[in-house]
């Protein structure tokens, strides 16, 4: 088969397409930037070239460029919390630990949610949540699925919902500074750091079981 003449960078031609589709196509577009140059990546001509449509056409879905970040944040974060929540409700929930923080890790490090989340929150400190989003309510619901679990197996039901809380807390606020920094504090070379990362996942996962488990009162 002939390789394709069109140069990279070249624009999709235009077809016609649902506005479920379109808005879909101008978010992948929109992450493939994010994750390959961060939020100052995500231009909307860019990105109108990529999925085939015309500039205007994404003002008209999305309103604005912010609109635009704000959606494919919301996205990202609503995703995380359905995986989340499917792997705790799981058959494999007791051995799921690590599988979580390395979904985590995913979407905050090679997704570009933790770059995206720090640069909207510098750029407008007072800013809220995407529509939608409630992050307090989002940790809420995850430590409850997760004292749920508890309760129904050997663990037993923890003291606090509160003790689940700060180790769900702590995994976010652990794999988001080492999507934002990891790689400068690492002290192994680049071609080690996937391999060092995964170990860290792992330890952190080790961490928190213990001390959720540790503070579970076990029926006699």
């Amino acid at each position: 088969m002939a390789e394709s003449t069109k140069p990279p960078g070249a624009a999709i031609p235009r077809r016609r397409r649902s506005a479920e589709v379109a808005r879909k196509e101008i978010l992948d577009a929109a992450q493939r930037l994010l994750s390959q140059g961060g939020p100052d990546a995500i231009r909307l001509q860019e990105i109108a070239r990529d999925v085939g449509i015309a500039h205007p056409t994404i003002l008209h879905h999305f309103g604005s460029r912010d609109g635009l970040i704000q959606a494919l944040d919301a996205r990202a974060i609503r995703a995380l919390s359905d995986d989340v929540a499917e792997m705790i409700q799981s058959e494999r929930a007791e051995d799921s630990g690590i599988e979580l923080l390395e979904r985590l890790a995913h979407t905050m490090d090679d997704q570009g949610l933790a770059r995206l989340i720090a640069w909207w929150a510098m750029r407008e400190p007072d800013a809220r949540a995407p529509e939608g989003i409630d992050p307090p309510a989002l940790v809420r619901n995850i430590s409850r699925l997760i004292c749920d679990q508890l309760a129904n197996s050997r663990a037993g039901k923890p003291e606090s919902e509160e003790t689940v809380s700060f180790g769900v807390r702590l995994a976010v606020a652990a794999l988001f500074g080492d999507a934002l920094i990891g790689d400068i504090m690492s002290p192994v070379q680049a071609a080690e750091r996937d391999a060092e990362r995964h170990r860290f996942h792992e330890w952190l996962a080790e961490l928190l079981v213990e001390r959720i488990t540790d503070s579970t009162q076990n029926e006699p």
